[in-house]
């Protein structure tokens, strides 16, 4: 009974699983790729003796990233699985019942993304081992290392049951009230949380010191480049402050403004706010992962291994988390025709609707291009000074932090309308019956 319920949900929700089961797909991919290369002879990466300490960090750095990535996704999956998990309450389901109704189903997707992940890196080691060796100038062959498999299959058992365990917590901490209110809804990872986020600071002093925090790194990285990776952070700090205290305030402030003369734009920027709320931790990943993986590059690349892997790491970053953002926005657009109907009720036009879909899209993807531009272009540039690096590199690392995101925008843009304005194909259809 419960494995039946538990496929019948998987079936309702199919985009929402889809785009889960995806997540877990590439990072495993990835993970299982990366161990394999940063394990070969030639790079040398050992967690016991480590022969290139930024090889080692590099590595470390990109495994870490993969795992918040399926956190980040598992934590928003199960939460939109709140209301149905309320109503099984409510219906007399014992928490048993609800655990192991959400065990199937994540367990199930698991066991189906992971070995998808592995197939999938056996299939781009040829391909790889061709564009780095081109890279390298130089015979690079990443083959299946012993110990990469043993790492990965430790790391990836590990994602299992932390992901288990997150889950039957979800489920065995919230009463049905609090399911069906996502204010009071307990989160498994509450309390994971940075000391400065819990001091009561006023408005403005976030808002001063956030922008303070994020523009000091872009004049900082030409005067010490050894010390980019501690400037790029506390540039994240500050566009974290910056983004709470300043840019979501200010769009209420727009849409309070706007809201007689403007319905249009209301809409639209009611739709962004929500999406930079949603959003707001895989763009944070996002620009950290880019401008911390450059900046180590800065610091202390020297060998031709080390920039290589450098390099690739940001590029499969780059690639990885723009992906993880399209998910991230995809899944919430499976939601988002109940916000349609009314506004279509009220007196939006068709055309109308398409315009505030369209710029929405736009706008956010365009928000976080603008967010990590000035910090790459910034050091790009404190590397051509110093002579480190040449113009067409630079560019080259640019595009490869532009490109994705282009491509995601346009899918999610093709997404969002096939999923709101489909339905009106059905409308005479269901009148007829």
């Amino acid at each position: 009974m419960i494995i039946r319920d538990a496929l019948r949900s998987l079936k309702n929700n199919f985009g929402k699983a889809l785009f889960y089961w995806l997540t877990f797909v590439l990072t495993s991919m990835f993970i299982f790729l990366f161990f394999n290369i940063a394990m070969s002879e030639t790079v040398g990466v050992s967690f016991f003796y480590a022969q290139q300490d930024l090889a080692l960090t590099v590595t470390i750095f990109v495994v870490a990233v993969c795992l918040i990535i399926i956190f980040f996704a598992n934590d928003f999956f199960i939460k939109n699985k709140a209301r149905d998990l309320a109503l099984r309450l409510i219906c007399g389901a014992t928490y048993m019942q609800l655990a192991s109704y959400l065990l199937v189903q994540t367990f199930l997707l698991l066991a189906l993304a992971i070995p998808a992940g592995v197939i999938l890196a056996l299939i781009l080691i040829p391909l790889l081992n061709v564009i780095i060796s081109g890279m390298m100038q130089t015979a690079f062959t990443i083959s299946l290392h012993f110990d990469a498999i043993v790492t990965t299959t430790i790391v990836l058992v590990s994602v299992v049951f932390w992901t288990t365990y997150l889950n039957l917590a979800f489920a065995y901490r919230n009463t049905a009230v609090n399911l069906l209110n996502d204010r009071k809804m307990t989160n498994p990872l509450a309390g994971i949380t940075l000391d400065w986020e819990r001091k009561k600071m006023s408005e403005k002093v976030k808002t001063i010191g956030g922008l303070i925090l994020y523009l000091m790194p872009l004049i900082m990285f030409h005067l010490n480049t050894e010390a980019a990776v501690m400037f790029a952070i506390l540039g994240m700090i500050g566009f974290h402050l910056v983004l709470n205290s300043l840019f979501i305030p200010l769009l209420d402030k727009i849409i309070h403004e706007r809201k007689m003369d403007d319905p249009k734009a209301v809409a639209r920027l009611g739709f962004i706010r929500t999406d930079l709320q949603i959003l707001k931790n895989n763009v944070i990943l996002f620009l950290v992962s880019c401008i911390l993986l450059i900046s180590m590059f800065i610091s202390g690349a020297q060998k031709p291994m080390e920039v290589m892997l450098s390099l690739l790491s940001y590029v499969v970053m780059n690639i990885l988390l723009s992906l993880a953002i399209m998910f991230r926005f995809q899944t919430e657009i499976t939601s988002r025709k109940k916000y349609f109907r009314p506004l279509e009720q009220i007196g939006y036009v068709r055309e109308d609707l398409k315009n505030v879909v369209f710029r929405e899209v736009i706008f956010v993807y365009a928000f976080i291009i603008a967010m990590a531009a000035p910090y790459l272009i910034s050091m790009f540039l404190a590397l051509v000074n110093k002579g480190l690096m040449q113009w067409s590199t630079g560019g080259f690392l640019l595009i490869c932090m532009i490109l994705p995101l282009i491509f995601c925008c346009f899918v999610t843009l093709y997404y969002y309308f096939t999923i709101v304005f489909k339905e009106k194909k059905d409308v005479p259809a269901v009148r007829e019956s």
